[in-house]
């Protein structure tokens, strides 16, 4: 798509809108296409996979346009930047994405850490990673081996250090080739999703390596303070509320046991990582605190 800066774009011919309100960021979608408008409507739910509040007449911090234009191309517009023109398959897809990272970024009380999230046994694992790094992979296979599925993109971290499920359907790559996704809901992979707010018990900062087969799995233990270091770049809202990130860190980490180390293939090693956080993880809740 092309980025095309202008002034008051999407707005002609506007007559189909919804309101919404998720995590204290409102959002006014509008279309230009009833048929189009419904399709629209249909893919949030998929696209927000927690509850969230439909509004009226709210005064909106992002408008988002989606439009029918020419030659079969649709058009996406948000406030003041115009995104470009695409195939509707491509401009569902973009506004997925943008929808998503737009709450993430100024979620209000929230802190979204872009990141796979699993439960075992009462407490959360969160392996903080950038794109094409295997969480998704590895949060998969964990799954299989029994863990709630919280989320593939997204640990959403409250004021108080917990952590809220965001289950969007799991995104497989390596189905039809080692770029495209395919989407999962987990109950179709033998899992279940958690539902409830949970305690840190493991940071895991890993990236995969071929060839690595450890006889033994010993990760690096790190302090807070160098956890939070390594944690920050995949902090969503680091910019826009640095503060109050970094406070909500502070507080996780002094709580969770934060650990390095590369990985190989996911199958195996999420052996290895449960028997570790079963040996090293206390399961004292910390739900009170």
């Amino acid at each position: 798509m092309n980025d095309v800066k202008i002034k008051k774009p999407c707005k002609e011919k506007v007559k189909y809108e919804i309101q919404i309100e998720v995590y204290g960021v409102k959002i006014c979608i509008k279309s230009n296409r009833k048929s189009f408008f419904e399709e629209i409507k249909k893919q949030l739910y998929k696209t927000i996979p927690v509850k969230f509040e439909t509004v009226a007449d709210q005064i909106s911090e992002y408008i988002f346009y989606l439009n029918a234009v020419e030659n079969n191309l649709y058009e996406f517009c948000v406030n003041d930047e115009n995104l470009g023109k695409a195939t509707k398959a491509t401009i569902l897809e973009v506004f997925d994405s943008k929808l998503r990272i737009t709450i993430a970024e100024f979620a209000v009380s929230k802190v979204f850490l872009h990141a796979g999230v699993v439960e075992w046994k009462g407490k959360a694992i969160i392996i903080p990673a950038n794109s094409l790094q295997g969480k998704t992979t590895l949060v998969t296979e964990l799954v299989k081996k029994g863990a709630l599925y919280y989320s593939d993109e997204y640990a959403v971290i409250d004021e108080n250090g917990f952590v809220h499920p965001f289950p969007k359907m799991l995104s497989l790559r390596g189905i039809v080739d080692k770029h495209t996704q395919v989407d999962y809901a987990v109950e179709t992979l033998g899992g279940r999703a958690g539902s409830e707010r949970i305690p840190v018990g493991l940071f895991l900062l890993t990236g995969f390596e071929l060839g690595w087969k450890p006889k033994r799995w010993k990760p690096k233990f790190l302090t807070a303070g160098q956890g939070i270091l390594e944690i920050i770049p995949h902090v969503i809202s680091i910019r826009n509320n640095t503060k109050f990130a970094i406070k909500t860190l502070n507080k996780v980490a002094k709580r969770a046991i934060i650990v390095k180390s590369k990985r190989g293939e996911a199958k195996e090693f999420a052996d290895l990582l449960i028997n570790f956080f079963e040996t090293n993880v206390n399961y004292t809740s910390d739900l009170d605190c």
